[in-house]
C-alpha cells in the first residue's frame, strides 16, 4: 500500500460496525441511559434521532478532530514507518524510510495529548447531558427557569468563523428559546451555556470560557440549521437577564489497581478488577446566583482509560486499511486489525529508545505500557522516584507475590 492518507471519519462501514461495547460495560450502560433520558427530554442532537446513531456521530466527530489535525498524518506514518529502531545516528539509506526524532517525538504528543482528549472529550459530553437535564428539570420545578426552554447538544448549534467561510462549534450545550413573531419572523434567546471538560481545571479558567462563549453568540447562531443574526438573538431571562453558566467535570475517584492472571487454553490473561463509582448520580452543585457546577459520577481515569481503549480501537481500524494487502512475515499469523496494534506497540518501544529527555521518555512509556496492560496498571508502574518504567509480565508477577519488584517498582 503506498502513503496516501488515510480517512476514515466518513467511511460508514467502520462506523456502523462500531456500537456502545466499545466501552466497559458500566459505563456503556451509562452513556446510552444518558443519551435516551436527553432525547425523552426533547434534547436537540444533529441530525440523529437513536441512541446508538448519536453514539457513533460523537466517535465519528472524534475520529474527525484526529484525522484533520495537522499531526493527523504523522500518527499514520508512525504506523508505517516508525522510528529508527536502534540507537545513535539513524543510518543514511533508511533516513527516508524512518521517522526523524522530532517527527517521533511530534507522533507520541500527539497520541497522548490530541488523540486519546478526542475520544475522552466525546465521552464526557454523551455522560454530562443527562446532568445538565436534571439540572434544568430542577429549576424548571422550582420557577427558576422558563418552561419552553429546550437543550441543543454539541453541534446543533454553532457560530460564524471570523474572517473566513464556515461554522464552528461554540459551547458544548445551549439552552435556548425560540419565540416565533405573526410576521412569520423569529429571536432566539440564550438562556445558557454549559462547558464540559474531561479532566479537573479550574473553575476560573472555566468561567473565562463560559463568558467566551457567550461573547461569541453576539456574532451570530445557526441552530438546527437556521441562521440568525446577531439583532435576532437575545441573551439572558427573568427580569435580571441572567443566563446560566454550567460547569462540568469528572470526578477523583481511582480505578482499580487490582489484578490477578488467569490460565486459559490459549495462555495466561491479565484481569484487572473492576470498581464502579462511588455513588450512583453525579452531584450538582449551585455556586452563583446563575453558575452551577457539575461533577460527574465517572472519574478522570475511568474516562482516560475508555480513551485509550477507543484509540487502540482506531489504530486497528488504521491497520486494517495499511496492512489489507501486505503483512509483514513475521506478522502473517495476525489479522490487519491485529497488526495496526500491534505496530502502535513495536512502534512506541522503538520511540522510547530514541528518546532525548525525561519528559519524552514518560510520555512514550506511559502509552506503551498502558495499550499493553491497560491503564490503571500502565500508567502507574513507577519506580522508587516515582519515575515510569517498562512494565513487562514478569514484574506484574513480583508484584503479585511480593507487593513490589526485586528493583522497588510499584503500581501506584
Amino acid at each position: 500500500m503506498g502513503d496516501s492518507e488515510i480517512r476514515l471519519s466518513d467511511s460508514a462501514p467502520l462506523i456502523d460496525s462500531a456500537d456502545f461495547s466499545l466501552l466497559e460495560s458500566n459505563l456503556s450502560r451509562d452513556v446510552e441511559s444518558s443519551i435516551r433520558i436527553a432525547l425523552a427530554e426533547n434534547v436537540v442532537f444533529p441530525d440523529r434521532r437513536e441512541p446508538l446513531e448519536i453514539f457513533r456521530e460523537a466517535l465519528s466527530a472524534s475520529i474527525r478532530d484526529i484525522e484533520s489535525h495537522p499531526k493527523g498524518i504523522l500518527f499514520q506514518d508512525f504506523l508505517r514507518k516508525g522510528p529508527y529502531e536502534g540507537g545513535g545516528a539513524i543510518p543514511k539509506q533508511l533516513i527516508p524510510k524512518r521517522l526523524t526524532d522530532d517527527e517521533t517525538v511530534a507522533a507520541v504528543t500527539f497520541i497522548y495529548s490530541h488523540m486519546v482528549n478526542c475520544f475522552k472529550g466525546g465521552i464526557a459530553e454523551l455522560l454530562a447531558v443527562r446532568a445538565c437535564v436534571a439540572l434544568v428539570r430542577s429549576l424548571r420545578c422550582d420557577s427558576e427557569f422558563p418552561g419552553n426552554a429546550r437543550l441543543y447538544f454539541g453541534d446543533s448549534v454553532l457560530i460564524p468563523r471570523s474572517n473566513a467561510k464556515g461554522f464552528l462549534k461554540c459551547a458544548d450545550q445551549h439552552l435556548l428559546s425560540e419565540e416565533l413573531f405573526e410576521d412569520g419572523t423569529n429571536s432566539i434567546s440564550v438562556l445558557g451555556v454549559t462547558e464540559v471538560k474531561s479532566y479537573v481545571q479550574s473553575q476560573r479558567r472555566v468561567e473565562r470560557q463560559l463568558n467566551s462563549h457567550l461573547q461569541r453568540a453576539l456574532n451570530g447562531l445557526i441552530v438546527a440549521g437556521k441562521a440568525y443574526e446577531p439583532d435576532d438573538i437575545h441573551f439572558g431571562f427573568g427580569a435580571n437577564h441572567r443566563v446560566l453558566r454550567i460547569a462540568v467535570a469528572p470526578s477523583s475517584w481511582k480505578l482499580s489497581r487490582e489484578f490477578q492472571y488467569e490460565q486459559t487454553g490459549e495462555g495466561r490473561i491479565l484481569r484487572i478488577a473492576d470498581r464502579l463509582p462511588p455513588r450512583k448520580e453525579d452531584v450538582i452543585t449551585r455556586t452563583g446566583d446563575s453558575s452551577w457546577k457539575i461533577e460527574l459520577r465517572w472519574s478522570v481515569e475511568a474516562l482516560a482509560q475508555a480513551a485509550f481503549e477507543m484509540t487502540f480501537w482506531y489504530m486497528g481500524k488504521v491497520g486494517e486499511v495499511i496492512y489489507s494487502q501486505d503483512l509483514p512475515k513475521e506478522w502473517k499469523e495476525m489479522t490487519p486489525a491485529q497488526a495496526g496494534r500491534n505496530a502502535v506497540k513495536m512502534m512506541l518501544y522503538y520511540a522510547i529508545l530514541r528518546c532525548r529527555s525525561m519528559r519524552e521518555e514518560q510520555r512514550a512509556v506511559a502509552l506503551y505500557n498502558s495499550y499493553s496492560f491497560g491503564y490503571a496498571l500502565g500508567m502507574n508502574f513507577v519506580n522508587k522516584k516515582g519515575k515510569r518504567e517498562m512494565l513487562w509480565p514478569e514484574d506484574l508477577d513480583e508484584i503479585a507475590s511480593f507487593g513490589e519488584t526485586k528493583s522497588g517498582c510499584v503500581i501506584k
